[in-house]
C-alpha cells in the first residue's frame, strides 16, 4: 500500500513559521553531496557518515514523497495544506536515505532525512528548542495522531554542536514507529535531522550516523 511506504520515513516536517507565507524564494546554497558513504556540505560546512549500503533518494523522488506527506498531514483541512505550502518556499530537503528501496519487502523501512529551512524572516527563533516548539505545534495539529511528543526538549552536543532532540512516537498498523528531531541555529538557517526506526538495531545505526557529524567551525 502506498500510504504505508510513505509512512515508512513520516517525514512530517514542516514547520509554519508565523508570517512565513510572502517571503522570499529560498536562498541557493549547496545541497550537498555523497561519496563513500559519506555526507559534505559546503555551505554548513559539515560532513557525516552514512549507513553503509543504504538507499538515497533523489530530488525529484523527494518532492514526490513531501507532496503525498503533505496530503497525509494536512487531510481535509485546507488551511492547514497552505500554510504548509507556504513554509515549503523556504525549506531545502538536503538528504533522504533510507535502508531498503522504497517498496521493499521489508516490515519497516527507516530512514534519515536533512532538512534546512530559511528563518530570515523569523527572527524570534534563536536555539533549535525554539523551532521544534513549532515543530511540535504542527505536529499536534496534524491528521496524524501521535502517541507521543516531548513537551521539553533535551540539549544535545554533537562534537561541538549544539541540537535540541524532540522524540515522538506513533503506532500504525501495529508498528511502533519512533522518530528523533535534532535541530539547530546556524547561518541564520535552521538544520534538522529526522531518523524514523522501529526496531533498536535500526535506531542504534542512525545514531552512529548523527554522532559522526563534523563542522568546520
Amino acid at each position: 500500500m502506498k500510504t504505508r511506504f510513505l509512512l515508512s520515513g513520516i517525514m512530517f516536517f514542516y514547520i509554519i513559521i508565523l508570517g512565513c507565507s510572502g517571503q522570499e524564494s529560498q536562498v541557493k546554497f549547496d545541497f550537498g553531496s555523497v561519496e563513500n558513504n559519506t555526507y559534505t556540505n559546503s555551505y554548513f560546512n559539515f560532513k557525516m557518515s552514512l549507513p553503509t549500503d543504504w538507499t538515497l533518494q533523489s530530488h525529484e523522488e523527494t518532492e514526490d514523497i513531501m507532496k503525498e506527506g503533505r496530503k497525509l498531514v494536512a487531510g481535509d483541512d485546507k488551511n492547514l495544506e497552505s500554510a504548509i505550502k507556504a513554509a515549503e518556499i523556504n525549506t531545502a530537503h538536503l538528504l533522504v536515505i533510507y535502508q531498503y528501496e522504497m517498496g521493499a519487502a521489508v516490515d519497516y523501512n527507516p530512514s534519515l532525512m536533512l532538512i534546512a529551512e530559511n528563518l530570515k524572516n523569523a527572527p524570534g527563533i534563536k536555539t533549535g528548542a525554539d523551532y521544534l516548539f513549532h515543530a511540535r505545534k504542527l505536529l499536534s495539529q496534524s491528521q496524524i495522531q501521535y502517541d507521543h511528543l516531548d513537551e521539553k526538549f533535551e540539549q544535545i552536543d554533537i562534537n561541538g554542536m549544539i541540537f535540541y532532540l524532540m522524540n515522538t512516537n506513533i503506532n500504525y498498523l501495529g508498528y511502533d514507529i519512533k522518530q528523533k528531531y535534532y535541530s539547530t541555529i546556524y547561518k541564520d538557517f535552521s538544520l534538522n535531522m529526522i531518523i524514523s526506526y522501529v526496531y533498536d538495531e535500526q535506531k542504534t545505526e542512525l545514531e552512529q550516523s548523527i554522532n559522526s557529524m563534523m563542522f568546520e567551525l
